[in-house]
């Protein structure tokens, strides 16, 4: 909570003295150090004046952005307008807002934030070129695929918006990133492997692809070529459970009744043998008839 607050508790200025309390911002107190990305915005929330608002990685982590580790455990990023005077604390970075620049209210704690939109775009001059995809695809799709809440916004809304920056900074990352932007993926794994098999010259696959045996769903594969009844999954830790082990199995053994292939991958398969699993992906698609 800000000092302030803490004084108007009842809370003594001696006690706000004491070596228990920690000030994780000028003008903020609390009992622990925080220890995420939410907790340090929140440490900060209690001490932010109006004109202020979250924005950058701060404002993806209010809407539930998925961030690289080390994006997300950066320093904080506050806006201000011009003339209100940039937030200057350790740990924080300010920037300016643009004049037209539209907020909105996040959370249970309803934060000035960013849009998604704008988010996005300053993304831009934070993340990499994967990790701006990542983000845009989940910005369009949410978990839609999977029964799940929609994005946040649309492929339209995305493309309208980096046209309106022609000439900002970073807008060349934004154009690069959303020529590969796609609705489907619903995690960051699966927008990976899409860019890793796209960067090594694979057709693009089909996202989240639904098949059926007569009215019965067997499976939602993460990436396929659906023509050449080739499949790609991430399995990612939560396959190590016994009782999802068992059902990943079955799924695969009736996949492979209806004639698909599929190829399971896990992180060191994509970034620490990466040729060797094109190869093997590439062997599949051409056994099942693909040009490739």
């Amino acid at each position: 909570m800000s000092v302030r607050a803490a004084g108007e508790l009842g809370v003594s200025a001696s006690r706000l003295r004491r070596s228990d309390i920690r000030r994780p911002y000028f003008g903020s107190v609390s009992l622990a150090e925080p220890t995420d990305a939410m907790d340090r915005i929140l440490a900060y929330a209690a001490r932010m004046p109006p004109t202020q608002s979250f924005s950058y990685t701060s404002a993806a982590t209010l809407l539930g952005l998925p961030l690289p580790s080390r994006a997300a455990s950066g320093p904080l990023h506050v806006s201000a307008p011009k003339g209100a005077g940039l937030p200057r604390s350790r740990g924080v970075v300010g920037h300016e807002l643009r004049r037209d620049q539209s907020l909105i209210r996040v959370g249970a704690h309803s934060l000035r934030s960013s849009t998604p939109i704008d988010t996005w775009c300053e993304l831009a001059g934070v993340l990499d070129h994967n990790d701006l995809v990542v983000v845009g695809d989940h910005l369009i799709t949410g978990h839609a695929p999977v029964g799940g809440p929609p994005g946040l916004t649309t492929m339209s809304a995305l493309r309208t918006a980096v046209a309106e920056r022609a000439g900002a900074r970073h807008v060349r990352a934004m154009r690069g990133a959303l020529d590969d932007v796609r609705f489907g993926a619903v995690s960051p794994m699966e927008t990976k492997t899409r860019l890793v098999l796209l960067g090594s010259g694979l057709p693009e696959p089909a996202l989240n692809v639904r098949v059926y045996s007569g009215a019965v769903l067997v499976a939602i594969l993460d990436l396929a070529w659906e023509r050449w009844k080739v499949a790609v999954e991430y399995d990612g830790d939560v396959h190590r459970d016994r009782e999802r082990f068992k059902r990943d199995i079955l799924r695969r053994e009736r996949l492979e009744d209806l004639g698909w292939a599929v190829v399971q991958l896990t992180s060191d398969d994509l970034f620490r043998r990466t040729p060797e699993t094109v190869a093997r992906i590439r062997a599949r698609l051409r056994a099942h008839g693909a040009p490739c």
